[in-house]
C-alpha cells in the first residue's frame, strides 16, 4: 500500500491587522493533514496554537510590519525552514528575503506596476538562486496570489492568502500538498469562501 502525506499550506493570514481570527472554513480544510506549513506574515503567532491541535505546524516570518505591540508577533520566527517529508526535501520563506529587499520590491512595484503573477515569477526565480540544492518543494507567499510552477526540479507553491487583499482583486485561498509513492507531489489549492 503505497504512503501518502498530506499537508495544508496556508500564508497571510494577517490577524490582527486584516482579520480578527482565522475563519472557521481554514481549520475544517486542515482536518486530516498531517503537517501544517505556514508561508508567513501571520503577525499574532498565538494563532498557530489552535492550528497545532490539528497537526504540528511549521511557520516563517513575514516582511516587516510595524507592530502596535512589544509583544511576541511573526518576526520572532524563523526566516526560512528546511524539512523532509515523504522522501522530498521542503524549504519554506515568505519570499520577501529581507528589510531591504522589500523595499526594492516596493519601489519596483510603484515604479513598474507589475502583475501578481510577475511577481510571483520574480519570487521564484529569487529563490532559486538561493534556496538549499536538494529542495525540491518551495512554499512562500508574500503576493497573496496563487501560484503553482514546475521550475528547475523543484516545485514552486504559493498558496495565496486567507487574508483579504487590500484592493480584493484576488479571492482568499489556502492549499494542500499531496505527496505520495505513486503520484509524486501535487499542489492543489482550496478557495476560501467566507
Amino acid at each position: 500500500m503505497a504512503v501518502q502525506h498530506n499537508i495544508g499550506v496556508i500564508s497571510d493570514t494577517h490577524i490582527p491587522h486584516r482579520m480578527k481570527e482565522m475563519p472557521p472554513i481554514v481549520f475544517e480544510n486542515l482536518q486530516g493533514c498531517e503537517l501544517i506549513l505556514h508561508a508567513g506574515d501571520l503577525e499574532d503567532i498565538h494563532i498557530l496554537d489552535p492550528l497545532r491541535q490539528i497537526a504540528p505546524v511549521y511557520a516563517v516570518r513575514g516582511n516587516v510590519h510595524w507592530q502596535a505591540s512589544m509583544g511576541t508577533h511573526d518576526q520572532d520566527l524563523p526566516n526560512d525552514v528546511l524539512l523532509p517529508v515523504g522522501g522530498h526535501i521542503v524549504y519554506m520563506t515568505h519570499g520577501h528575503i529581507n528589510f531591504v529587499r522589500t523595499m526594492m520590491d516596493k519601489v519596483f512595484h510603484f515604479t513598474t506596476r507589475p502583475t501578481l503573477t510577475e511577481v510571483n515569477y520574480a519570487i521564484m526565480n529569487r529563490i532559486a538562486r538561493m534556496k538549499p540544492r536538494d529542495a525540491d518543494i518551495i512554499i512562500f507567499g508574500h503576493t497573496h496570489k496563487p501560484f503553482i510552477e514546475q521550475f528547475d526540479g523543484a516545485l514552486y507553491f504559493n498558496p495565496g492568502a486567507v487574508c483579504r487583499t487590500k484592493n480584493n482583486s484576488v479571492g482568499r485561498s489556502m492549499g494542500r500538498l499531496v505527496i505520495s509513492e505513486l503520484d509524486g507531489v501535487k499542489a492543489e489549492l482550496i478557495s476560501i469562501q467566507i
